[in-house]
């Protein structure tokens, strides 16, 4: 017996987890080459032996290789060259946590080796979930996280996108994880620096930050605490971003695509002038109308682009003001559902547009649905298609999945735990407690 509990411990999971996605890492550096260097990659901007550049070996597969031809070629061999992070070939348009891991990975020539720390962190997020799901969905019961972990770990997009095409959302995803389990803890001022690691990996991760200010609000009210927390994430921020905010803020602002100071001498528009499809371009919800063939609809599904930011901003606030207002108390199930609804609006309604491989940085917070057979069919069916569908249905379907998630977490709460056979009294998914 005593055997059998340890199968489904943490420490067998986060074998069980490095053991699956190194698997799939091998095979990725099989692919590129097991004694290639970096020193063999061709300069940034043409392409190397293999798929070229954006363009999909099979079907609608968005098997970018981006590692090799951007990660690499444009943005890790310049900058441990001398070049500054926001100098480069190409513009960075991530904060500087990113570059910083895969350059202390790349002081190993091998061309794989920078994606170690992208698998690992990848990995390692089962950590987290494990956690989570333990401690606050299904109180103490190790059974019930081993199953819902290793359906997180099984998921194809993140097996996909993070282990064998070494794509960026490990590292953010890890530290939000991390963030939002210690902050289920109370441990605020903890929650509050993994938070703002994260969105120093990937500045996406600053949607879910008001949510967790709301729960907090909701939880101990607007104290002291409340106002440390939200003083310690913007002060971390500050930190990671230094020197680049202070040296050259309209640079470093404008590449993370928010030109608070205006756009840099010789930047180009924000926004697209024309219509562009290809696949370096991000699909948007109005995509689709630029491929319509019986009318010339491009310069309407260009107008409608910076509109659609202005619907994700209504959305979200009325996510939020729904979440603050409502009368029933709110279960841990119910916070991880309002932080992953918030990042599918974004996916919806983001003017800049989203691709296939954003969805490998929310799946863990589809936790919720794992709780049932059904939920965790449905959502692993849901991450297999949309591999293999148009891309530019992408965003329809973070909306698709957003009318799911009521139903399905519904249907859940009457019969999910019977289903796994895990534990039949679901009252063990408890409010935040007060402290």
């Amino acid at each position: 017996m005593h055997g059998t509990k340890n199968i489904f411990s943490l420490k067998w999971t986060v074998v069980l987890s490095l053991a699956a996605k190194f698997a799939l890492f091998m095979v990725g550096v099989a692919i590129i080459g097991i004694a290639s260097t970096r020193t063999e990659l061709s300069a940034c901007g043409s392409s190397s032996v293999g798929f070229p550049i954006y363009a999909p070996p099979l079907g609608n597969l968005e098997a970018y290789s981006d590692y090799r031809d951007l990660y690499l070629k444009c943005l890790v061999n310049p900058f441990i060259s001398g070049s500054g992070a926001y100098n480069l070939p190409i513009v960075y348009n991530y904060p500087p946590l990113f570059l910083y891991t895969l350059s202390v990975f790349a002081l190993d020539t091998a061309a794989w080796s920078p994606a170690i720390a992208l698998v690992l962190f990848d990995a390692l997020t089962v950590i987290p979930v494990y956690l989570i799901a333990r401690d606050f969905l299904f109180s103490g019961n190790n059974k019930a996280a081993f199953a819902v972990s290793m359906i997180w770990v099984f998921n194809p997009i993140n097996l996909f996108y993070n282990d064998l095409m070494w794509l960026n959302p490990g590292p953010t995803t890890f530290f939000l994880m991390l963030g939002i389990y210690l902050f289920l803890k109370q441990k605020w001022a903890l929650s509050s620096i993994a938070l703002a690691v994260s969105t120093g990996f990937k500045q996406t991760a600053v949607i879910l930050f008001p949510i967790l200010v709301v729960m907090m609000w909701k939880t101990i009210g607007f104290t002291k605490k409340t106002i440390a927390f939200i003083t310690l994430y913007v002060s971390s921020l500050v930190v990671i971003s230094t020197p680049y905010m202070f040296q050259i803020p309209q640079t470093y602002f404008w590449a993370l695509q928010l030109p608070i100071f205006g756009n840099p001498p010789g930047a180009g528009p924000s926004a697209p002038a024309t219509f562009v499809y290809d696949l370096s371009q991000p699909t948007r919800l109005t995509s689709f109308l630029g491929l319509v063939n019986f009318a010339n609809l491009k310069p309407l599904a260009v107008a409608t682009y910076p509109y659609l930011n202005y619907i994700f901003a209504i959305s979200y606030a009325a996510l939020i003001l729904q979440m603050y207002f409502t009368k029933r108390k709110l279960t841990n199930r119910d916070y991880l559902l309002y932080l992953f609804t918030a990042l599918l609006l974004f996916f919806t309604f983001f003017g800049r547009g989203v691709y296939k491989y954003y969805f490998a940085g929310i799946t863990p917070l589809a936790l919720p649905l794992f709780s049932s057979r059904k939920g965790a069919i449905v959502f692993e069916a849901f991450s297999l298609i949309l591999l293999l569908i148009p891309r530019e249905v992408t965003p329809w379907m973070a909306l698709l999945l957003i009318t799911f998630v009521p139903s399905l977490i519904s249907s859940q709460t009457r019969n999910s735990m019977s289903e796994f056979d895990l534990d039949r009294d679901f009252k063990t998914d408890r409010p935040i407690e007060s402290s």
